[in-house]
């Protein structure tokens, strides 16, 4: 899956359990958060002043450090 600035922080997660760790590397508890349901990716990096395009980086490369090339 490809992930984009317009997804919700929950469609993210519950796609893949891994991006959890994304989440917590920018700081953000986002399971815990009562927007994760409505806000998008985009939202939430800029309510939290976080560079968008680099979270979308590294949210697209979860599980690929251990994959086969």
């Amino acid at each position: 899956m490809r992930y984009n600035k317009d997804m919700t922080i929950s469609e993210i997660v519950f796609s893949d359990f891994k991006t959890i760790e994304v989440f917590k590397k920018y700081g953000l508890s986002c399971l815990r958060c009562l927007g994760a349901e409505t806000e998008t990716l985009e939202e939430i990096a800029r309510i939290n002043e976080i560079n968008l395009n680099k979270m979308i980086e590294d949210l697209n490369n979860v599980g690929r450090e251990n994959a086969c090339v």
